[in-house]
Formats: C-alpha cells, sequence, structure tokens
C-alpha cells in the first residue's frame, strides 16, 4: 500500500538525500579509480574517460531519484522497502539507466566503477534511508475496509493484528457504508456484490475530493480486465485506483503537447479557418462562429468557441437540444463541417489558451451535464480532467454512442492513461477525420 509521511515534506527530504548520497558515492568511486589500479583493469581510470562536471553529476543524482521512485522506494517504510528487496533492484534500474545515458550522449561508463556503484548505491541509500526514518519517521495509516466476504475479514483481520507495516485497522463495515470514512487514510473496498457498485462509483468520486487512497481487492473479473497486481495486503491481492489521467505528470504532459503541437496545428488552420468561415457566411445568415456555455475541468464553466453549422435560430424554439445525425437544423456546409470535424477548429485557441486540451473528454453543455449527472453513476469524475478537442470516446465511439457508453472511454482514459494512449487517440484522430466520420 501507499502510506504518506505524518511531516510535510518528507519526500522531498528523502529524495535530496538520495541525490546527495547518488553523487557522492559516484563522485567517490571515479576519483578512487584514477587513484587505483584495480585488479583485472588496465591500469587507472584516465581523467577524460568520465567527466565529473555538474552536469553529468546532476544526471547521476536524476537517474537515482528515478530509479529510486520507480522502485516504489518513497511509498512504503523502509522495512516493506528492504524485505521486497527494493532497494537493490533500484540501484540495478539506475546502473542501467546510467549506463543508457551515457551511451546516447556518445560516451561510456567503465564496467568497474558500475560494478562498484551499483551495490554499494543500495546499501548507501539503505544506510541515509535508515537515518531518515528517525527524522521523519512515514507514521501509520488508519485504513478502513469496506465489504463483505472472506477476502474483506482476512484483510481486515491482517490490518488489526499488524500485519502490514505502517498500517492499522481503522474500522470494517461489512454493509460497505461510507458513514466511516471520516478519519480514513486509506480504504479497501473488498465486494464483488452486484448491490456494492453502486457505493464503489460513490468512493470513486469522494476520493477525488477527500485525502484518502482507494484499493480495491480484485475478483476474477477485475484481475484478468486490468493490469498485472504489484502491490499485496498480507498474501492479498491489492489494486490501487488512481486517476492517472489527472495526475501532475499527466497534466504536464498533455500542457506541453497543447502548447507544442496545439501552436502548429492552430498557425497550419489558419488560412483552412477562414475558408471555413466564408463559406458559412455564404452558405447561410447569421453569425459564422458562435459561443456556447460549457462545461470544463473541475465542473467549471467556460464559453467556447465553434463554427456555426445550423440555422443561425436553430435553439429559439427548443431550447438546448442534442443533435442527430439528420437533424435538419444543420445546414448544408455545417454537415460537411461536422463530418471533418473542421468546425471545431476554433476550439484550438482554447488549447492554447488553457481552458481545453488537446486529448481529453469532449466538453457538454450545462444543461446535458446536469442530467447526465442525476441518471449516469460516476458522471462527474469526467470533470477531473480539462475538455479535450479530441478523446477516446471520440475516436472509438460512433456517432450514437450513448453518454453512459462514452463515458466508460472517458474513465478508461482517466484511470489508465498512459502518454502511448495519447499518441493513440491523437492517430486515431487523423485517421477519423480523413475518413469523414466524426462524431
Amino acid at each position: 500500500m501507499r502510506p504518506r509521511g505524518e511531516r510535510p515534506g518528507r519526500g522531498w527530504l528523502l529524495a535530496a538525500g538520495d541525490v546527495s548520497v547518488a553523487v557522492g558515492l559516484f563522485t567517490l568511486i571515479v576519483a578512487v579509480r584514477r587513484l587505483l589500479a584495480l585488479p583485472g583493469t588496465a591500469g587507472k581510470l584516465p581523467a577524460s574517460n568520465l567527466s565529473l562536471e555538474v552536469p553529468w553529476l546532476a544526471l547521476v543524482g536524476f537517474v537515482a531519484v528515478v530509479a529510486l521512485w520507480l522502485g516504489g522506494t518513497y511509498d512504503e517504510p523502509l522495512a516493506s522497502v528492504k524485505g521486497r528487496g527494493g532497494l537493490l533492484v533500484s540501484a540495478l534500474v539506475a546502473g542501467g539507466l546510467l549506463l543508457a545515458a551515457y551511451f546516447f550522449a556518445g560516451r561510456a561508463v567503465p564496467r568497474t566503477v558500475l560494478l562498484v556503484y551499483v551495490p554499494l548505491l543500495s546499501f548507501a541509500v539503505g544506510l541515509w534511508r535508515s537515518f531518515a526514518e528517525v527524522l521523519a519517521p512515514i507514521g501509520t495509516r488508519a485504513v478502513l475496509v469496506l465489504g463483505s466476504g472472506e477476502d474483506a475479514r482476512r484483510a481486515a483481520e491482517a490490518l488489526r493484528a499488524g500485519q502490514i507495516t505502517g498500517h492499522s485497522l481503522a474500522g470494517w463495515s461489512e454493509s460497505a457504508s461510507l458513514e466511516d470514512l471520516k478519519g480514513a487514510e486509506d480504504v479497501i473496498f473488498a465486494s464483488d456484490r452486484p448491490e456494492d457498485r453502486p457505493r464503489l462509483v460513490a468512493l470513486l468520486e469522494r476520493s477525488l475530493e477527500n485525502d484518502f487512497d482507494l484499493w480495491i481487492l480484485p475478483g476474477l473479473a477485475d484481475i484478468v480486465s486490468s493490469r498485472a497486481v504489484t502491490r499485496s495486503l498480507a498474501d492479498l491481492p491489492l489494486t490501487p485506483v488512481a486517476t492517472r489521467g489527472a495526475s501532475f505528470l499527466a497534466f504536464a504532459w498533455r500542457r506541453a503537447l497543447d502548447l507544442v503541437v496545439g501552436v502548429v496545428l492552430l498557425a497550419a488552420a489558419a488560412p483552412i479557418l477562414l475558408l471555413v468561415t466564408l463559406a458559412v457566411v455564404l452558405g447561410s445568415p447569421g453569425a459564422p462562429w458562435i459561443r456556447q456555455r460549457r462545461v470544463g475541468l473541475g465542473g467549471r464553466e467556460f464559453l467556447l468557441w465553434k463554427v456555426r453549422t445550423m440555422q443561425a435560430d436553430a435553439e429559439a424554439r427548443t431550447g438546448p437540444t442534442l443533435s442527430g445525425r439528420y437533424d435538419e437544423r444543420v445546414t448544408r456546409a455545417g454537415a460537411f463541417l461536422r463530418r471533418t470535424r473542421l468546425d471545431e477548429l476554433p476550439q484550438l485557441l482554447h488549447v492554447v489558451g488553457g481552458s481545453m486540451s488537446l486529448i481529453g473528454p469532449r466538453p457538454e453543455r450545462p444543461e446535458f451535464v446536469a442530467a447526465y449527472e442525476k441518471e449516469i453513476p460516476a458522471y462527474r469524475l469526467r470533470h477531473a480532467l480539462k475538455p479535450g478537442l479530441t478523446g477516446l470516446a471520440q475516436v472509438m465511439g460512433a456517432y450514437a454512442t450513448k453518454p453512459d457508453v462514452k463515458l466508460r472511454y472517458d474513465l478508461g482514459y482517466l484511470f489508465h492513461w498512459t502518454p502511448f494512449l495519447d499518441v493513440f487517440i491523437l492517430l486515431r484522430t487523423i485517421v477519423t477525420v480523413l475518413k469523414g466520420s466524426g462524431i
């Protein structure tokens, strides 16, 4: 499981110490090799062979922190990390990453340096982490178990018996009640009963608003449909419910993508947008662009620009109404613009401005959102992401795909985001636009 330190800044303290240990150890080993010829080597290490300048040492520290983060050593008590060999594995990964980084930079790390550095890094980081445990103890997190059945009972008993370092049992609710959430820092959902699924949806929504981590003891269907389980509670598999798409890394990646790709697309689309605007003006009376209220990140509303594809007074009688494939209100030019998605080109202004992203759930109108939130469980979760110009639901669904089905795509993106998924969506968007099958 993933405890959080009781003291603010514990993670930064650990990372700073790890950098100091890695850089200091690497410098010491290189200095010794320059002075001594080890058995089995051709001689002393030439001063020009391995630079100790600041950029290279910064690389050594950065690689060490990345390896320790990948090894999950910032998420668990030291005893748990040592028990599964996390420090040694992280040191091996650090050695491999360092070798690769130097290789791509056109340099090489002598084998003797790596052979000494890797095991000593594991040992030295272990010493530092033991001292850090005294400076900033990780503390104990209160865990609430929700659900009935054998798995829930075994999880509660393991926590009650103190078998999980850094965790204690805050309570066990067989009815999967949400009334006991107060004071819980971790929540484990352990129920495969259909009647408890609405409570899981409520937990997902609450986990975005409260300071607790949500975990699931997966059943067979969960196991075969999700990633490999790499955490456990005693001997039980444990799956974290993480909104990967709403993480800092995901937001930073998409913002960089929005600025780099969005600016290029906006510049390239300017002439096309001019022609599209002219076609709308000549095709039907009314302003060529319209602004509509849409719901964005965190449920906040914003005004969205679109090229008009309907008659100017399309909603004068009906009010906000969803458009169908053969909607009579759509103009001849508008039908073409919708198929090719050219009507959405003005939204590139929102992408560059920051209220939208290239990739994310489709921004819906407040009137529809209010209805969907009442009818569809977990619909509010899609607002953990910025709305997107394109998204998984847009490229995988069909024109008549129902909102609850589109939500499954949006939540799949939210909980299983990777940068490669973004690349896949962008490529599928290109295909969709070229085929003229936009939704």
